[in-house]
């Protein structure tokens, strides 16, 4: 069941947010019940096979949980509790992917499982792991509530692709009672974000789909102008795809008056990479930095060691998107900027040195969209071709007639050739990118003017309508490019 189809919009919400409210003024557990009876069925709606799957896994995590705080083997249960995790997010994202490499160094000819990969299990292991990793550092109690621990894994809004939600923030919001009670504000506003995400999804990352899936179905034959249109564009598709999926899942929870953290804020505005981990994925950077980076030593070993965490931690980043070299070469392509940029900085303080904002923002995208290359590619060989195109100059040419050539005739006698290309969407991109780069999210829009009033209700009804109409017209229901991660 996806946000922005039908049946989730008019069936599936009015249910869950009114039996939540109405289930609320009876008991804070009722209440909580129905919402993770909602939640259940929400993931059993897409492969009712793989719901005993996260069952199990929610029950494994709770007994641990009670466990680590009752016996005295705590080691050893963090050791099984870790290990059951991470066996079964190996076994299902990485098997075909260990046995296709296998194969290859070895020459043998094993053959593939084909394993089907359950929706959401790298964000709901990774919520189950940290929980389990704090109760044994005693950051946190164990959660005595089977169902509030339950609903902290299965949650609906943030379940298939995050945020990655911490337990601390969010199992004491089951238990207040104020939380369960209409707050008329919390619903407009999260009416609104989830109004606007749905806009976002259908009218502009839908519309970029088939952009993308040309141009990297053609590697081969790109041009440089090609290849930057492809990449582009996939930048934008993710960019508006994934802060749909993440405004959406916050509005939802506004709607039912809990709190999940900020997952977005306009990444392509920064001007370090730095700055861009700490505005894109917010919670899966946070992730990482508190349960891979500080425990391997984060930046307490001195510099060197300090590199090395940081490129670990980012191979691990990759390969948590995908089983595949490019997601790793990707991983390890984000360390290596990170890298880089810790010592710069250092050089620049100590040499009192200082880079100017837009040539901090221009290098820090156009790094991103190279690592954008190797991420969409259809594999790591084809992505490396991509880069090269990107950045082969030998390879320029404009598009030919129309107001491209008209504006930039003159460049013919310096040998920049003009060519036929696609009907590219070229007036589209460059409206996204100026949004991209220039306007807050809308997310930062909404909690900072937001107030119920008949001008937002026309604009989140109209985005909504709109948006309902393409789908009515398209049939083009797609699902989140976050889902398959």
């Amino acid at each position: 069941m996806i946000f922005s189809s039908f049946i989730f919009i008019f069936v599936f919400l009015p249910l869950a947010v009114g039996g939540y409210y109405l289930f609320g003024r009876k008991s804070v557990k009722s209440a909580n019940r129905w919402l993770l009876a909602a939640s259940f069925f929400f993931y059993g709606w897409w492969n009712i096979g793989f719901l005993p799957l996260m069952l199990i896994l929610i029950v494994c995590n709770y007994a641990i949980g009670l466990a680590l705080h009752r016996f005295r083997y705590k080691k050893a249960l963090l050791v099984l509790g870790i290990g059951t995790n991470l066996a079964v997010l190996g076994y299902y994202k990485y098997t075909d992917f260990f046995i296709q490499t296998i194969n290859r160094i070895l020459h043998t000819s094993w053959s593939l499982h084909n394993i089907i990969l359950p929706l959401g299990i790298s964000f709901y292991t990774f919520q189950a792991l940290s929980y389990i990793i704090d109760v044994y550092m005693q950051k946190t109690q164990p959660e005595k509530s089977f169902s509030a621990f339950a609903l902290y894994i299965s949650l609906f809004p943030q379940l298939i692709a995050g945020p990655i939600v911490d337990h601390k923030m969010m199992i004491p919001q089951f238990a207040s009672k104020e939380r369960h009670r209409f707050n008329a504000q919390n619903f407009s506003s999260g009416i609104t974000l989830f109004a606007f995400g749905v806009f976002k999804k259908v009218v502009i990352a839908d519309r970029l789909s088939p952009v993308v899936a040309d141009v990297f179905g053609h590697i081969s034959t790109l041009t440089f102008t090609d290849a930057w249109i492809g990449v582009l564009s996939y930048a934008l598709q993710l960019y508006f795809d994934f802060s749909a999926y993440s405004e959406m899942a916050i509005g939802l929870g506004n709607m039912l008056n809990l709190t999940f953290p900020s997952n977005f804020d306009s990444p392509y505005q920064a001007c370090s990479m730095i700055d861009f981990w700490r505005r894109w994925h917010i919670s899966l950077g946070s992730w990482i930095r508190n349960y891979i980076y500080i425990p391997l030593g984060g930046n307490r070993n001195g510099e060197r060691r300090k590199m090395i965490n940081l490129l670990i931690a980012m191979t691990l980043c990759g390969l948590w998107h995908g089983a595949g070299f490019k997601y790793i070469a990707w991983g390890m392509l984000h360390g290596t900027f990170l890298v880089v940029n810790h010592r710069w900085r250092r050089f620049a303080k100590r040499h009192d040195m200082h880079m100017p904002k837009i040539a901090g923002w221009a290098m820090t995208f156009g790094a991103t969209c190279i690592g954008w290359a190797l991420f969409r590619a259809p594999s790591l060989r084809s992505g490396i071709s991509l880069v090269k195109t990107m950045l082969n100059l030998h390879k320029l040419s404009l598009p030919a007639g129309g107001k491209v050539e008209n504006l930039l005739a003159f460049l013919q006698y310096f040998g920049v050739p003009f060519a036929k290309y696609p009907d590219y969407p070229y007036g589209f991109l460059m409206a996204l990118l100026v949004v991209v780069f220039c306007v807050p999210s809308a997310e930062r829009l909404v909690a900072a003017h937001f107030r119920a009033s008949w001008k937002w209700l026309c604009a989140s009804s109209a985005a909504l309508a709109y948006s309902l109409y393409l789908l009515a017209v398209n049939q083009n229901l797609s699902e989140f490019l976050y889902f398959q991660f």
